[in-house]
């Protein structure tokens, strides 16, 4: 009697179903419209006056992953052309000139999250990592964990135009009240933690506006910034510094006030008070730069330090002696 040479059910099973996964994946990735997510990204960050460049999108199981991200501020409105090229992946011959230095993103992966329900963010970039949660049931909650961010990484000097190290770790929480389906930043609750560690400029140029005139460049020399650690708590978008300092062998500064949240970002408004004191030999080293802070008075408790006020936008901000 022949011997019976029918494969095992569950080998049979198992077939069919590796088949329907392989089947399922390859299906996605054909069908997946690309297209379409690139021109809806690239449109939503021009209405916000940005240029995004995407390398690459693929899909996964639970989301998309872009690669190669590069975010800038042009120097001017895009045109349609423009917008047109970035939509379809064809921008990549435009450079700085049209788009502005660029943010350099290794890659940027976004999927549905459920607790609480809304979209998760992760992020590699500038050797460390970004996870951005919003919850979106209800107040818009939003969760910013910076975690290992390189000074010197993703091509952020030349977009500051200084050339810097350390490492950036933060922590962002706010709950936004919805105005009209619009999350309402001006009345934000919530808490921003800051910890960094080795700060150190190289060399730059920055405009700095001492005296609430024209800010004029000037080149810095190297500077070791140290630390920077603070808190600040939001109630009804108006942020109060629980601590804020710098601190390094070269120079000490202190932050009392407030920072009152804007509609957007950059028309927040710090108003703090800050202790400034520089290392003599450092202070020499600054040339004009440091020869301007003598014009700041000594503060009343402490007069080792130098009393500054911190106001404006933070778009434009102001940097005057305190009265």
């Amino acid at each position: 009697m022949p011997p019976d040479t029918k494969p095992a059910r569950w080998k049979v099973f198992l077939g069919y179903a590796a088949f329907a996964v392989v089947a399922f994946i390859l299906g996605l990735f054909i069908t997946f419209p690309y297209d379409a997510i690139r021109s809806r990204i690239v449109t939503e960050a021009a209405a916000q006056g940005l240029a995004v460049r995407i390398g690459s999108l693929r899909p996964g199981l639970g989301g998309i992953t872009a690669t190669q991200v590069r975010l800038s501020k042009p120097p001017q409105p895009l045109s349609a052309e423009t917008l047109a090229a970035l939509a379809s992946g064809e921008g990549g011959m435009l450079g700085p000139a049209e788009l502005g230095d660029a943010l350099v993103l290794d890659s940027v992966a976004v999927r549905p999250a459920l607790f609480p329900p809304g979209v998760a963010v992760h992020a590699n970039a500038m050797g460390g990592t970004v996870d951005v949660s919003v919850g979106l049931l209800g107040d818009t909650k939003v969760r910013v964990d910076v975690d290992g961010l390189k000074a010197s990484g993703g091509n952020l000097p030349a977009l500051t135009g200084i050339d810097m190290d350390g490492e950036l770790n933060a922590t962002l929480s706010l709950k936004m009240p919805g105005n009209g389906g619009q999350a309402d930043l001006s009345q934000a609750n919530g808490e921003l933690t800051v910890d960094t560690q080795g700060l150190v400029i190289k060399s730059g140029k920055v405009a700095f506006p001492m005296g609430g005139g024209q800010a004029v460049p000037m080149d810095l020399p190297a500077i070791n910034l140290g630390a920077l650690t603070g808190r600040i708590q939001f109630e009804k978008g108006l942020g109060t510094v629980q601590t804020l300092r710098l601190k390094s062998d070269d120079l000490e500064a202190l932050a009392t006030g407030t920072l009152k949240l804007g509609k957007k970002v950059a028309y927040s408004e710090p108003g703090m008070d800050v202790n400034l004191k520089l290392d003599p030999e450092f202070q020499k080293r600054l040339g004009l730069l440091g020869a301007g802070v003598t014009i700041l008075p000594p503060d009343k408790k402490d007069p080792s330090f130098r009393a500054a006020r911190l106001g404006g936008f933070l778009n434009r901000p102001t940097f005057l002696p305190r009265r």
